[in-house]
């Protein structure tokens, strides 16, 4: 290298390192960003109702402790209390000794604080925040983590702690439940030595069906108990258990208000009304069911529920208090258990399940493997109809000692279920319902889930034949009325031999960011009645009703993403600006804000209702309203 090249090198490595010092220093001296600030405007057509009286703070706030975790509630969260007035959510903080408090910023009166450190000390407090942020004095606990007690005692018919993903996975042969779920829109994975379910497509369930049943034995009154720690009835949430003769992946009806419960069954039902509880037609009942009600639930909080089966009806328990009652007894002495979760509707959410399990004598689990299949077609074909030309690979059937396909149908017309069969290439089997179908006059209840079993011919295991049977559909006499949908499907193996591990399909990494609640805007007259929006309003004064949807956004994550303020904006301009975060970040609430129509001018007209969350790098939700004046 000559001495010139020598020197540009050196005064380029120079150049290098001094840009690096630079840029280093630049990103240590950057302030971190200033949060967002709505400025205080409206147009004078508007005119928008400013804050009233402060928001009070809870009245008391009560802590439960848990294995590293502490459950906080107030408000409409303990029993008979109200929330603080005022309340469009709350700031919570939390430390032990020696640590900086952290927050969490919700809109429910209840939350979940996790990942404490065992059998210490924390120090809580509980502010409320109204629709424009302003704060209450704060209301102080102390919360201790704990344990569970002896919530598991006489779980003896199955306990499983999700501290192991085998024991819901489909391919391994020691597999303690069945999930049934739309696939590529129901996941599950685990979380801190919880079952996490992921239902990404916004209108799904997912139902874990035990492969164990459970069994009635009198014990002091009692003949079984199903318990569940979950909190998949949290804020618009639901939790069902269902307690059916047979062995079906689900049951009930979506279509109808009568669930359609096959005969025997039990069903119980936890949402944001309380607790209900079902019954097929010939279960009988000695008393009206009740449903006393129950605390508020809050968003990702985990709650026990147990469902009681004794010699003089059903009872349901949250946490240990009666919360539903029903005096149905069934008569069988041994049933299928399926837990059934479901996120609100319309949204994307994540449901956890820390344990589950029934009592009754321990069985042993049938050593089998699943393989999930797609039939050629979802619809349930007529028994002449030609079928496309897709079926199931044969090389998980090779050298099984015995297989079934296993599929749940439902029938939005009538059918006769008893008539189903599953074809498998050229054999046509008849497919048996797993539980006493929901029939009327012979024909299925519209919309019920039907699980059925056809038993895979021996001949169809064996190392010689086809690679693959083709077609693969259910068909039943009448379809085209019928209207039948095939839920889901899959190939039940029995198997010594585990499959490979199924993969984590609920990401293990960072949670999501917090989201800013979802707003809304419904357009009513003076007397607070909602106005048709499909005909002219001509020159009159409409109120728009403003909704920041907290508990909606909360579903992401648990918390809720401050916000700075809302605009609305009319015909592409600004109309209104309205803060929210006069004291810190605004949680949501309801705001009113009238408009005179006449100021517009007479057609069509568009309202564009904007969130300004204080994150400047935060996404600014909106929604449309379109009207005539």
């Amino acid at each position: 290298m000559t001495p010139r090249r020598r020197l540009a090198t050196a005064m380029a490595g120079l150049a290098v390192l001094a840009g690096i010092v630079v840029a280093l220093r630049q990103a240590q001296s950057d302030p971190p960003p200033q949060p967002v600030v709505v400025p205080d405007f409206s147009a004078p057509y508007l005119l928008v109702t400013g804050p009233r009286e402060p928001p009070s703070a809870p009245a008391e706030v009560a802590v439960f402790g848990g294995p590293a975790r502490i459950r906080v509630a107030w408000g409409s969260a303990l029993p008979g209390r109200a929330d603080p007035s005022g309340a469009a959510g709350y700031e919570i903080t939390w430390h032990r000794d020696g640590e900086e408090p952290r927050t969490r910023r919700v809109a429910s009166p209840e939350v979940d604080l996790d990942g404490l450190a065992a059998g210490t000390d924390y120090r809580i407090g509980v502010r409320t925040v109204d629709a424009f942020g302003r704060r209450s004095p704060w209301t102080d606990a102390v919360g201790r983590t704990g344990d569970d007690g002896d919530w598991r005692g006489g779980l003896t018919g199955l306990l499983d702690d999700f501290d192991d993903p085998a024991s819901t996975d489909p391919r391994r042969t020691g597999s303690l439940w069945h999930l049934d779920g739309y696939r590529g829109c129901v996941n599950t994975g685990t979380a801190g030595g919880r079952l996490v379910v992921a239902m990404n497509c916004g209108a799904d369930s997912a139902v874990l069906r035990a492969r164990r049943p459970l069994g009635l034995s009198d014990v002091d009154g009692v003949l079984g108990r199903v318990g569940v720690i979950t909190d998949a009835a949290g804020s618009r949430g639901l939790l069902t258990v269902d307690l059916v003769p047979g062995g079906p992946d689900q049951i009930g009806s979506t279509e109808v208000a009568d669930p359609a419960l096959p005969a025997g069954a039990v069903r119980v039902v936890v949402g944001d009304s309380g607790a209900r509880v079902l019954t097929g037609p010939d279960v009988p009942t000695a008393a009206d069911p009740s449903s006393p009600g129950s605390p508020r639930r809050g968003t990702g909080v985990l709650h026990r529920i147990d469902v009681l089966v004794t010699t003089t009806g059903v009872r349901v328990l949250q946490d240990g208090g009666e919360i539903g009652a029903s005096g149905a007894v069934p008569t069988w002495r041994e049933a299928t258990v399926l837990i059934g979760v479901r996120g609100p509707q319309g949204r994307e959410s994540r449901v956890r399940l820390d344990a589950a399990g029934f009592s009754g004598p321990r069985t042993d689990v049938r050593t089998v493997v699943e393989v999930p299949t797609t039939p050629a077609t979802r619809e349930v074909l007529d028994v002449q109809d030609p079928a496309p030309g897709i079926g199931v690979s044969r090389a998980p059937l090779r050298g099984a000692t015995a297989a079934r396909m296993r599929a749940t149908v439902a029938f939005a017309g009538p059918a006769d279920p008893a008539a189903l069969v599953v074809q498998l290439g050229d054999r046509r089997i008849p497919a048996v319902a797993t539980a006493a179908a929901p029939v009327v006059d012979g024909v299925a209840r519209l919309g019920t889930a039907i699980t059925v079993v056809a038993e895979v011919p021996p001949d169809l295991l064996a190392a010689d034949g086809p690679d693959s049977l083709t077609p693969f559909v259910l068909r039943v006499p009448g379809a085209h009325t019928a209207k039948g949908t095939v839920r889901s499907s899959y190939l039940e193996i029995d198997s010594t031999v585990d499959g490979p591990p199924s993969p984590q399909t609920v990401p293990r990494g960072p949670g999501r960011a917090d989201e800013p609640p979802l707003g809304s805007v419904e357009v009513r007259d003076q007397d607070d009645r909602p106005v048709a929006l499909d005909v002219a309003l001509g020159a009159r004064r409409v109120v728009l009703a403003v909704a920041l949807d907290g508990i909606a956004a909360e579903g992401a994550t648990g918390s809720v993403a401050g916000v700075a303020g809302f605009q609305l904006r009319i015909d592409g301009g600004l109309a209104a600006s309205v803060p929210t975060a006069r004291e810190g970040p605004g949680l949501g609430g309801e705001y009113t804000v009238g408009l005179e129509l006449g100021r517009l001018g007479a057609g069509k007209h568009t309202i564009e209702l904007r969130v300004i969350p204080v994150d400047p790098a935060g996404a600014q939700p909106s929604t449309l309203v379109r009207l005539i004046g």
